[in-house]
C-alpha cells in the first residue's frame, strides 16, 4: 500500500490556471459562454474564468453514466442559456476515453453553437478512445487515481486546494470499513498534505 503523494500544490494549479486564461483569451470573443460540466470543474472553472479577460457567460450541464465505465451516459442538466450562433467554452475537470466529451461536443453544436472550445484541467491522453478535440489543457495525467481541486472519490475531496495521487484500491478499502495496517486513515493523510500544502497545520478538515 503506497501513500497518498502531492501531485500538484495549490500555487501550481494557480500558475497554470493563469496561464490557460491568458492563452484562452486570445481565442475567445466577448459574449462567449462558458460552460462547466458539473461538478468536477466547480474549482477549476471559478478561477479560469477570473483569469480570461473577455466579458463572459457562464452556465453549466450535468451528466449521469448509464454504467461506470461504459461510455453511455444521459443528459441531466441542460445548459439555460441560448448558445445559438455563439462560441462556447466547454470546461472539463478531466478528458480520458473522449466518449463523454464526444456527447457534449455533438449536444452543444446541436443547440447551433458556432463554435465549441474544450479547456480541460486535466488530458488522460493515454485512455482515449475517440480522437476528440482539446484546445486547452492544464496537465497531462498520467497518476492513476487522483483527487482535490474538484476531483472526488465518493463525494470526498472536492475541497482540496491541492491535487493528490493515491491508491485507488486502498482508499475503497477504508472507506468500506477496512482499517490501514498500523493505524491512521488514508482519508486523514489526503487532508494533511492539503494542509501542508496550503500552509496551515492547524486547520480542521471539512
Amino acid at each position: 500500500m503506497g501513500a497518498p503523494r502531492l501531485l500538484l500544490g495549490s500555487g501550481d494549479l494557480a500558475r497554470r490556471v493563469q496561464e490557460l486564461g491568458t492563452e484562452i483569451a486570445e481565442f475567445l470573443d466577448d459574449d462567449t459562454v462558458v460552460v462547466g460540466v458539473l461538478r468536477g470543474c466547480l474549482p477549476f472553472l471559478a478561477d479560469l474564468v477570473r483569469a480570461v479577460d473577455r466579458h463572459l457567460a457562464i452556465d453549466f450541464l450535468s451528466l449521469s453514466a448509464f454504467a461506470p465505465d461504459s461510455g453511455r451516459v444521459r443528459l441531466t442538466r441542460d445548459v439555460g442559456l441560448d448558445v445559438a450562433g455563439r462560441q462556447v467554452l466547454l470546461v472539463e475537470d478531466m478528458v480520458d476515453t473522449g466518449l463523454r466529451l464526444d456527447f457534449l461536443l455533438r449536444h452543444l453544436l446541436g443547440h447551433e453553437a458556432s463554435e465549441v472550445r474544450v479547456c480541460t484541467l486535466f488530458d488522460r491522453v493515454d485512455r482515449r478512445v475517440l480522437p476528440v478535440p482539446v484546445g486547452h489543457a492544464g496537465f497531462v495525467l498520467e497518476e492513476p487515481f487522483v483527487v482535490g481541486y474538484g476531483l472526488d472519490h465518493r463525494g470526498l475531496f472536492r475541497n482540496l486546494p491541492c491535487v493528490v495521487a493515491v491508491e485507488q484500491a486502498d482508499l475503497e478499502a477504508e472507506l468500506d470499513g477496512e482499517p490501514m495496517p498500523g493505524g491512521g486513515t488514508l482519508v486523514d493523510d489526503i487532508h494533511a498534505l492539503a494542509r501542508a500544502d496550503s500552509g496551515d497545520e492547524t486547520r480542521v478538515p471539512a
